[in-house]
């Protein structure tokens, strides 16, 4: 039995185009469609794409990163929010950004984004850079601080 597959594209809601294909004649049709849709939608719209690493560790990160959404973006924005951007934070000198003002305790330390420093800090902010302003009590589980680690490191990369 040949099953069908459609694939949508709508480009800022004037323009849709539909085809039906047949799943039996284009093998991981069906587990693609999805991913295909979603990159098309996002690309017509000038959104980004979806990143590759859908792993386990990846979408955890995902799910732990909204607690700190309210207050940091991964990406440029235009929007000003309570906390830094993190666009390009691996390898960035902490409290370097002049689009924000830190504390005088993160301008005056002397760490450098990776991924060991992160670590310290997502487990405890205050622990690492005494008397700095960030309302976060830090992340006990190291699967966890990891998994969030791994997201930041993907998505605040400049694109």
């Amino acid at each position: 039995m040949t099953q069908t597959a459609k694939i949508s594209l709508s480009v800022k809601g004037i323009v849709s185009v539909t085809a039906v294909l047949a799943t039996s004649l284009v093998p991981g049709l069906a587990l693609a469609q999805g991913q295909a849709t979603a990159q098309a939608t996002a690309q017509a719209t000038g959104q980004a794409t979806a990143p590759a690493d859908q792993s386990a560790e990846f979408k955890r990160g995902r799910l732990l990163y909204i607690q700190c959404r309210a207050c940091h973006d991964l990406q440029p924005s235009p929007v000003a929010k309570v906390g830094p951007n993190l666009a390009g934070i691996m390898g960035r000198s902490a409290g370097t950004d002049a689009e924000f003002a830190y504390s005088p305790a993160l301008k005056s330390a002397t760490l450098v984004w990776d991924k060991a420093t992160l670590d310290r800090w997502l487990e405890k902010p205050s622990a690492l850079a005494p008397g700095n302003t960030m309302a976060f009590a830090g992340i006990a589980n190291p699967a966890d601080r990891a998994a969030l680690i791994r997201y930041i490191e993907s998505e605040s990369a400049l694109r």
